[in-house]
């Protein structure tokens, strides 16, 4: 899965080296994300909310198409109901810095679509409950998650754009044990600002 995501970063740069032209940006808002569980048990998660923002880079192929690169800040986790353990409530807290790399589609000057791999870099992992002390349990999750996203924008011609995107993680995001499948999961709300380079 590195090795494919490898090969993306430099079908990106080989792609935007025919670019017709540049564009940077910057963006900030808000993510709602969840986990996919499966082989546990526990009570019921729920979206926890979390800031967002980051930089982009896109190549404009042509009328029709792009191709962008992006690097973020994300908070993603869950939220926790009572009797997921111990009968307390709280979230676990992972931050990560995601990289997608996304096919742009202009479906006009204005709405663009756009769908693609993303790259997750684990940053901290903390659990928060309200019967137990806090806890550090990035040891216990794989260093890099894998995701796939889908979304669009409207960019207005000052450049301001809003968007929202669905990332779906496609890994495991715990070690151990086996049995049991985390997946990451959350919806991503922005306004950013492009302008051309």
């Amino acid at each position: 899965m590195k090795s494919f995501f490898a090969i993306l970063l430099v079908v990106f740069f080989a792609i935007s080296a025919n670019a017709q032209s540049f564009k940077f940006g910057i963006h900030g808002g808000v993510d709602a994300a969840t986990f996919r569980l499966s082989g546990t048990g526990g009570g019921q998660i729920k979206y926890k909310s979390g800031l967002t923002g980051g930089v982009g880079f896109e190549g404009v192929l042509g009328k029709v198409a792009g191709i962008s690169i992006e690097a973020n800040y994300s908070r993603q986790g869950t939220g926790v109901s009572p009797d997921f353990s111990g009968a307390s409530t709280g979230s676990f807290n992972l931050e990560y810095v995601t990289v997608p790399v996304l096919l742009q589609l202009y479906a006009t000057p204005a709405l663009h679509f756009f769908a693609g791999p993303q790259v997750g870099f684990l940053l901290s992992a903390k659990s928060l409950s309200t019967n137990q002390p806090n806890q550090d349990f990035k040891d216990m999750l794989e260093s890099t998650d894998f995701y796939g996203v889908l979304g669009g924008t409207y960019e207005f011609a000052n450049g301001i754009n809003i968007g929202a995107r669905f990332n779906h993680g496609l890994t495991n995001i715990v070690k151990e044990p086996a049995t049991t499948s985390f997946k990451n999961q959350y919806y991503s709300f922005r306004i950013g600002y492009k302008f051309s380079l």
